[in-house]
């Protein structure tokens, strides 16, 4: 729901290669969030009716092996906005409604997960 913000304290393991944030609506990946440090970027894309959506990559790449980060998504009306350590690093549109019918936020990959945290703001 908009002004919904969800706070996420973790580390990179020391060898990380990737690890994604998944906001999940039956289905369907409606906002992935994949940082990859080989590729010194992060990706974000949706995954709806069985496909990947085009990939978004520019802006930059806050994160580093081993180095504990703040992770905040806020999500608006029309878009998903991302913070990394008190910095806003970028911006992802909907790509579909209904995300008050989001039900599940996923953490996957070389990630050591400290504490998860939603809020209204």
């Amino acid at each position: 729901m908009p002004r919904l913000l969800i706070t996420i304290v973790g580390e990179p393991t020391p060898n990380a290669d990737r690890f994604h944030v998944d906001f999940v609506k039956g289905p369907d990946i409606v906002f992935h969030f994949n940082p990859r440090f080989n590729e010194h970027t992060v990706v974000r894309n949706s995954h709806l009716g069985g496909c990947w959506g085009p990939e978004e990559r520019e802006g930059g790449f806050p994160f580093a092996q081993g180095r504990r980060f703040e992770l905040k998504i806020l999500v608006e009306e029309g878009m998903y906005k991302v913070a990394v350590d008190g910095t806003h690093l970028l911006e992802f549109e909907h790509r579909i409604g209904g995300l008050e019918e989001v039900t599940l936020l996923r953490v996957v990959g070389d990630v050591v997960l400290y504490s998860v945290a939603p809020s209204m703001i």
